[in-house]
Order: C-alpha cells, then structure tokens, then sequence
C-alpha cells in the first residue's frame, strides 16, 4: 500500500485552536535536532539502516542530513540473522545531547557522526563518561563491562563485588515450560528462589518467540516479576525477598498477545511502571495495587493515552489538551521543549500500514509530515542545538 497522508486531527484540538488559544513555548532552547532512523530502501539486500538528523527553530522544519549508516549483520557472522547494529530493537536512549545508545547496546556519537561501540551487550546505565553494561554468556561468563566516552574504551570490569545496579545475581530458568527463578550466592550452590514463576506472555506474535521474564529489583534484596497463568493471559505481579518469601502485589488479566517482551521502568512522575500487551500499569508495591495508567507522561507537558482504540488509535495530548490521535507505538514518540514527534501507522480491516515521521509544535500548533525516504525503523530522540 502506498503511504498515504492519514492526519487525525481530534474535535477537541480543533475547538481549542478555533477559540484562539495560544500555547506558550516550553523551555529547552530554540533550535534542536530530530534524530530518526530509517531502513534503507534496499535494506534485504543491503542491510543497512540510516540514523537521520532533521533540524528544526522555533517548531519549524530547517532540513535533513545522514548522520551514519550502519550494517544490521556482520558479513562474516556465523548466524546470518544475528543482530549487529540496531536501531529498531527495543528502547532508544539518547545520553548527554550527543550519544545514542541502541536498543541492544550499540553507541553512536551523533555529533560527531560515528559508531562507538558496535558490539551487542546488555545496557545497564551511563554515570558521567561511563556507559555499563552485564555480560551474561554461556561461552564469556558473567561479568561487567563499562565504555569510556572520553577514552572510547572498552574493558572488563575486574572488581568481583561491583555492582551497578541493587540486587543479587537471580536467572530465570526457561527449560521447561514452567519457568523458575534461581539465586547464585558468590561461591556457594545455586538456591531455587521461585519453582513456579509462570508460563511467561503469549508472543504468538513474535516469529522467534523469544519470552523473556522481566525482573526488577526494587533493593538489595527485593526484586518484582510478572508471573503468567498457564493460558498466557493473566498475570500476576509478585514481590520476592531472597530469603524466599514473597507476596503478590497485584493482577492484570485479559492480555493479548505481542510481539515485544514486557518490561518495568519509572516514568516521568517516578512511578513504577509494568508495560505488557495490555497497556502500562503503574505498580505501587507499598500498597500493594497495580493499576492501568490512562496516559503516559512524556515529559514537557506532552502525554499519550496508553490505550490505543481500535477505531481511532492514541490520544496525544499537549497541556491536558487533545491535539490528535494516532495509531503509534508508545516507544516511538519522543517530546522536546514545546515539540513532539512520532512515528505513526494508518490501521486497514485490523492490519497496520507504516506511514512515517509525523510532528507538531505549540508555535505552529499544527501537525506536519518529515520528508523520508524508506520505512522508518525508530524515533530515536531530541538534541538540543
């Protein structure tokens, strides 16, 4: 299907602009840059993706440049379908107003426009010029791994006891079908802390099917995971001391499938927050409730409704106010001072059609098509000029 200009705009936001209301710009400088990345048009063959920069003043467009291509496979890789560098691979970070840091780890220095690391590790957290990283290999072993910005290095970290984050060393054991949670005492045996942690979420809509429990911890000894019934439908939120105890928290039920595992993080507000097939739900372990958040806080005044309606998509909303719906993934959005962008699908008998890069800002006050060429792969984020 060709792309199609599919704008939505909501009553509410034409009300609000037919009464004259003017929004007032949000701090965050006036010139900025939009990064994006986008499959090269002959990406089967090629295997390239393209991170874009697109300029923008005071809300308008100021033009477009390549900032790097990259290989999603090495030629030479064993597995042909192995990962290299990816940008539309889970969450995309963008670190000090220059760095990117993938989905899987890649880094790549936007303003100076080069890759950094391209090596596929598990990201941990950045502190000042450190990027962190837990390597977890049958063949490598189990250690940390931290990337110098300054230096741009990359070494093992020799310390047995550091850690970067709370908690101990837990797996979760996926070899038969009702998955368990083991604790690794340094040198001690292996503890069996959860025999029964669930069937994991359905991810029929994964080709690799690839389930991955999320676990979070909340200190040193407390961690929380989602535990699914049998029928892959309905979860429950369990708290897990490592003395064994545990206590659940709260339930989620009529899940569908997806095609992205689930994962905790804190939001804008601080809250915890559990994103499965059904939404986001904010997890109050104190009191010991799970509960849908109708919006997601983007920052800068902007949030999203975390429900998409079938008929309609997202709401997308500027100060309370309603500027327009959308079909979009939530991780594909990204606000900045009085400016939001988003990539966005046109929704045809129940199957999604990739459209582009769409944005608005409260100085224009109206939505607006980026001009790109190929499937769009990840809104990756702002930087600040």
């Amino acid at each position: 299907m060709k792309k199609a200009a599919y704008i939505l705009f909501s009553s509410a936001c034409v009300a609000i602009l037919a009464s004259g209301f003017v929004f007032t710009k949000q701090p965050g400088g006036d010139k900025c840059e939009l990064l994006v990345a986008v499959h090269d048009q002959q990406a089967a063959t090629t295997k390239l993706q393209h991170l874009m920069g697109f300029h923008f003043a005071s809300g308008n467009f100021n033009g477009g440049e390549k900032i790097v291509s990259v290989k999603t496979q090495k030629a030479d890789d064993k597995n042909p379908n192995a990962s290299y560098i990816r940008f539309d691979l889970g969450y995309n970070y963008v670190y000090k107003n220059q760095y990117v840091i993938t989905g899987i780890g890649n880094i790549i220095d936007a303003k100076n426009k080069k890759v950094l690391l391209d090596q596929k590790d598990q990201f941990v957290k950045a502190s000042g010029d450190s990027v962190i990283y837990y390597i977890n290999d049958i063949f490598r072993g189990k250690f940390y791994k931290i990337y110098n910005l300054q230096t741009q290095s990359y070494s093992q970290v020799n310390n047995l006891l550091y850690k970067a984050l709370p908690g101990k060393d837990v797996e979760v054991d996926y070899s038969s079908r009702l998955f368990k949670i083991w604790l690794y005492p340094p040198n001690a045996p292996k503890i069996l802390l959860v025999k029964d942690a669930g069937y994991g979420e359905d991810m029929s809509a994964r080709k690799d099917k690839d389930v991955k429990v999320p676990v979070y911890w909340l200190d040193d000894n407390n961690f929380i995971y989602p535990n699914y019934s049998q029928q892959q439908n309905f979860c429950t939120i369990y708290r897990v001391n490592v003395d064994k105890s545990m206590e659940a928290i709260g339930t989620i039920s009529d899940i569908p499938s997806i095609s992205n595992n689930s994962y905790f993080y804190k939001n804008g507000n601080g809250d915890l927050v559990y994103s499965c097939g059904k939404g986001t739900y904010v997890v109050d372990v104190k009191k010991k409730k799970v509960s849908q958040e109708p919006f997601e806080q983007l920052g800068n005044g902007f949030s999203v409704s975390t429900d998409e309606d079938p008929a309609k998509g997202r709401i997308i909303r500027y100060k309370d106010y309603e500027i327009g719906k959308y079909f979009c993934d939530i991780k594909n959005i990204k606000a900045y001072g009085s400016m939001i962008a988003l990539n966005y699908d046109m929704m045809v008998n129940g199957e999604r059609y990739p459209q582009g890069v769409t944005y608005w800002s409260a100085g224009t006050q109206k939505w607006k098509e980026l001009p790109i060429d190929g499937d769009v792969a990840s809104v990756v984020g702002f930087i600040e000029e």
